[in-house]
């Protein structure tokens, strides 16, 4: 499935109804995740995926965060040597709401290292290359995020933005990046 021609809801009504074998959608989606990460580098870490689907609103829609949200169970490096081991023992507060929602984590993925830069050519895991140019940069430092964004893997990607960490990218990748507020 390719984000870019296709909607959330439309893909989310198609999983429902039954129309896209979801089991099937999640190898092939884990197979073009590791292929394309092969010439962009944008993943850290696939998270096996939950094969059921349930009731709940947003059941069957695969998204991926920066490698510095705290996902319960799950490696979070925030691209650093530091914390190359670190496994927290919660989930950050949007991943738990999502969990919630029935999205699924299917992966952590890459930024420059604690968040601190805007090229994308600082992470534990090496350089984050640019969606559409594998010579230009992607920009950071939620680099893998708007990566696999634009890319069409999944629909949305959780980044962090203190100073342009995802508009910065998202701009140099051409997808929208929005920084939030409280």
């Amino acid at each position: 499935m390719n984000f870019h021609k296709t909607t959330v809801e439309d893909f989310l009504n198609k999983i429902h109804h039954k129309e896209i074998d979801y089991s099937l959608y999640l190898k092939d989606l884990q197979r073009e995740i590791l292929k394309k990460n092969k010439e962009h580098n944008f993943l850290v870490t696939l998270v096996e995926p939950d094969l059921e689907l349930s009731n709940k609103a947003l059941s069957g829609l695969c998204y991926v965060c920066k490698d510095n949200f705290s996902t319960k169970d799950i490696l979070s490096t925030s691209s650093s040597n530091f914390l190359k081991n670190y496994t927290p023992v919660y989930d950050a507060t949007v991943i738990k709401r999502l969990k919630e929602a029935g999205a699924q984590l299917i992966g952590k993925v890459a930024l420059d290292e604690l968040a601190m830069g805007g090229t994308g050519m600082n992470a534990l895991t090496g350089i984050v290359r640019n969606a559409y140019n594998s010579k230009n940069m992607s920009g950071g430092s939620s680099s893998g995020s708007v990566v696999a964004t634009a890319l069409g893997l999944v629909p949305f990607a959780l980044g962090s933005d203190t100073g342009d960490s995802i508009r910065k990218p998202a701009a140099l990748n051409g997808v929208v990046g929005f920084k939030g507020t409280r």
